[in-house]
């Protein structure tokens, strides 16, 4: 795990020296094609649909922006909009069109203070970037990263052709997964694609609606002893959220539970997690992203 953090911290300095040396370019608009983002970007995935991936998206860039930490949310189940609705907004255009050629930064909204969203659109299906078409999204987002602390990209469940173009610019999976016996399944099998992707980082799994510690600490324990005996691979065990009854009136209230019960278990779990994100990233980062 040590190995993992310091592999982290290299990359933020890295970032944050690419952002030293080119914001004034990016903030300016030019050129963008082949810049690398200057924030971290954390593909948040599943290996199924279900798992409360999206809520822990929207709800722990809300932990980073209390903090005071800008944050950008990327909806990338695109048609299916579950971003906007949790945060109760009505984009006028989508990740589909920054594909298309619209520029980024018409197309980002702010639902809430410190956090923009680049929604997937409700509706509005975009089964296949093409390499024109993701180009143009990449440079998009590199082009505004530097305006942020994070970037959270909201993955369509299992597997697909965006998250493997993600990884493979360097984006840090977030696998999420439930102690139900399907949800570890597809879990594993989600590690296992990026094992045959030929991906070389560590994922960090967070174990979501457990009913208590043991109950998470033993859906992560069978993932990460899986992954290393069959898959030589490292998996990290990030933390885990506490099932609650308050998520499921904040998604019927079309608010984010941080907001709607700030004090619940749930939203405890997603302080948590984002505390241990920064941790992890190390003392090198100096929250430029944060809000001025």
């Amino acid at each position: 795990m040590a190995d993992q953090a310091s592999r982290l911290r290299e990359q933020m300095s890295a970032w944050l020296r690419d952002r030293e040396i080119r914001q004034d370019g990016v903030e300016a608009g030019g050129g963008g094609g082949d810049v690398p983002p200057a924030a971290p970007i954390f593909a948040i995935m599943s290996g199924k649909g279900g798992v409360g991936k999206s809520n822990l998206c929207v709800n722990l860039a809300l932990a980073f922006a209390e903090d005071a930490m800008r944050v950008l949310v990327i909806d990338a189940d695109a048609g299916f909009a579950d971003v906007e609705i949790l945060f109760d907004s009505t984009p006028l255009l989508t990740l589909g069109d920054v594909a298309l050629g619209a520029a980024i930064e018409e197309a980002l909204i702010a639902p809430k203070p410190h956090v923009d969203v680049l929604a997937g659109g409700s509706g509005r299906f975009f089964d296949e970037i093409d390499e024109g078409g993701w180009g143009r999204l990449w440079s998009g987002i590199a082009r505004v990263s530097g305006r942020y602390a994070w970037v959270l990209v909201d993955c369509a469940p299992g597997v697909h052709s965006l998250a493997e173009r993600l990884l493979k610019q360097g984006a840090n999976p977030i696998c999420v997964v439930t102690p139900e016996p399907t949800a570890i399944t597809d879990g594993y099998a989600l590690l296992k694609w990026m094992r045959v992707k030929g991906f070389r980082g560590e994922p960090w799994v967070v174990v979501n609606r457990a009913q208590s510690r043991a109950e998470a600490d033993d859906t992560a324990k069978r993932l990460v002893d899986a992954a290393a005996r069959f898959l030589q691979m490292r998996v990290v065990y990030a933390g885990w959220i506490r099932e609650d009854p308050a998520l499921s009136q904040s998604v019927m209230a079309r608010r984010p539970l941080l907001q709607h019960v700030p004090g619940s278990p749930a939203a405890a779990g997603y302080r948590q997690l984002a505390r241990w994100i920064r941790d992890r990233v190390g003392p090198g980062f100096d929250g430029r992203g944060a809000v001025r």
